[in-house]
């Protein structure tokens, strides 16, 4: 059964962070079970665990309804990223204690092992060992007002399981732009530590953008902005 929850959710959440379901839209169990070949009790565990996520709402008897995160939002929170994040890089470049450097490459080598793992859950792992990465150099920079502006960008919904669309080639090459990271702040070069974290970041823009799903009409994203009915 832990099995079918994870395959279940791991689908769900691909699902909705690539458009597939709209902002609004009721998440039926029994359709899904059946179009996944499941009982229903996987599915309502993956439902439950959206809910916890920020990504799915429970409403009165419409039962669970998809939240309206819309490309605006996420692009919006990847230019901030852009911003922001390179500017810690340099700053945990300059700043970072040898400790803090020698976690983000064991944080690093978590990742890594989880990708190269067989295990059903490997997904959310390799996401939770990213996620760990970039709050570590947050700490590495040392910057109390960097954090604050950039934490709740990190731990947004929408953002929290880009994993989930990656394949493995595109995982391995996240652990290797950490590695180039990590080597910046060894080096302490600021520049560098700024450009491989741009790069880094401007890729993953890119590769979510290239999965999510474009709206039906030019006014789709508007109209995913008003609350549903």
């Amino acid at each position: 059964m832990t099995s079918a929850r994870d395959l279940v959710y791991g689908e769900l959440r691909r699902r909705l962070m690539s458009g597939v379901f709209l902002p609004g839209e009721h998440l039926r169990e029994e359709h899904i079970a059946a179009e996944l070949s499941v009982s229903r009790t996987p599915v309502r565990s993956a439902i439950e665990r959206l809910i916890t996520d920020g990504l799915v709402k429970r409403e009165g008897r419409r039962g669970a309804v998809v939240l309206g995160w819309v490309d605006r939002d996420i692009n919006e929170a990847f230019e901030l990223r852009l911003l922001l994040e390179p500017y810690a890089a340099r700053s945990a470049a300059e700043r970072a204690t040898p400790e803090q450097i020698d976690h983000l490459e064991q944080i690093n080598q978590r990742m890594l092992a989880a990708i190269l793992s067989d295990d059903t859950d490997r997904v959310a792992r390799v996401q939770h060992c990213n996620n760990l990465f970039h709050h570590a150099l947050l700490d590495a920079a040392q910057s109390a007002r960097v954090r604050t502006m950039v934490e709740n960008l990190l731990d947004m919904p929408i953002i929290i399981g880009s994993f989930y669309f990656y394949t493995h080639d595109d995982m391995l090459r996240s652990v290797e732009h950490h590695r180039q990271i990590i080597a910046a702040l060894r080096a302490r070069d600021p520049g560098c530590a700024d450009i491989a974290m741009r790069f880094h970041l401007t890729t993953t823009h890119l590769l979510f953008r290239s999965q999510r799903k474009p709206p039906a009409d030019p006014s789709a994203d508007t109209r995913a902005d008003t609350p549903a009915a």
